[in-house]
């Protein structure tokens, strides 16, 4: 609980506070629903929007350590190599970037809002370039092509996680919907 609150750094102390603690709780309430069986569409919606909501805000807060080297745009796609050698907070950076969109096609899939794997792929694709541009436009980061290549491995690991995970309750709702109609 204490890591959250440093992403949001534009916000005084105790609204990062409250800001964390209602999105764990939140969070940790649709987890508890889906895993016992629970949850509704709307809890579905929320944990979708709560995911984005921590991504706009953490990705889009205030970072002015890669200015001065870079300008506002790396396009070298493979930079992070270069940047991992001899500096541990790079492959930190490295492994958050790697992380942080592993979850999105399960909760784009659960959700049910975009029905094919493309729309779900096209749909990631223009967040995560609209999430690198605005760092540029706001000048609360860099458009790195690295970060945006790391954001897709992610996402393709987070795919190919979440597929077991989906068939399991797609048989769930299959059984709750048999159940339903007798």
């Amino acid at each position: 609980m204490d890591i959250l609150p440093m992403f949001f750094a534009n916000m005084e102390n105790i609204e990062k506070n409250i800001l964390a603690i209602l999105i764990i709780t939140l969070t940790v309430y649709v987890l508890l629903s889906i895993i016992f069986k629970l949850d509704t569409n709307i809890d579905r919606y929320l944990i979708l929007v709560l995911y984005l909501l921590v991504l706009v805000l953490g990705l889009l807060r205030p970072d002015q350590q890669y200015f001065g080297a870079v300008g506002l745009y790396a396009w070298n796609p493979f930079g992070f190599i270069s940047d991992i050698k001899g500096d541990t907070l790079s492959l930190i950076v490295m492994i958050i970037n790697l992380l942080i969109f592993l979850p999105m096609y399960f909760l784009l899939a659960y959700t049910n809002i975009l029905k094919t794997f493309m729309t779900r792929l096209i749909a990631f694709e223009v967040f995560a370039f609209l999430i690198e541009y605005l760092q540029a436009q706001l000048k609360v980061g860099i458009f790195d092509l690295s970060d945006i290549f790391l954001y897709n491995v992610g996402f393709f690991i987070g795919y190919v996680i979440s597929l077991p995970v989906l068939k399991v309750l797609g048989k769930r709702f299959e059984n709750q919907k048999m159940k339903g109609d007798m």
